[in-house]
C-alpha cells in the first residue's frame, strides 16, 4: 500500500509527492525487499518528474534524469 508522506512538523517536503517509506529491520540497502526500495527510489526522483501529467510525459522526462546521470 502506498502511503503519502506527512512529516510531523510544517517542511518544505510536506506539500510534496512523497511517499512514506516503513522501517526495516535489515542494515543495508541491498537486504531490503523490493517494495521498500522502490519507495526510496521513487522519494529520489526530482519532483519534476514525480509530477508528470501521463505516463508517456513520464517516461520521456525519466529517459532524460537517466542519461543526465549517466552522461553529464
Amino acid at each position: 500500500m502506498l502511503t503519502p508522506y506527512e512529516p510531523v512538523l510544517s517542511l518544505r517536503s510536506s506539500g510534496g509527492t512523497l511517499l512514506a517509506v516503513p522501517k526495516w529491520r535489515l542494515k543495508s540497502k541491498g537486504d531490503c525487499a523490493f517494495a521498500i526500495r522502490a519507495l526510496l527510489l521513487w522519494n529520489d526522483l526530482p519532483e519534476e518528474i514525480r509530477l508528470a501529467d501521463s505516463v508517456s510525459s513520464f517516461k520521456s522526462l525519466l529517459k532524460t534524469h537517466f542519461y543526465r546521470l549517466a552522461f553529464m
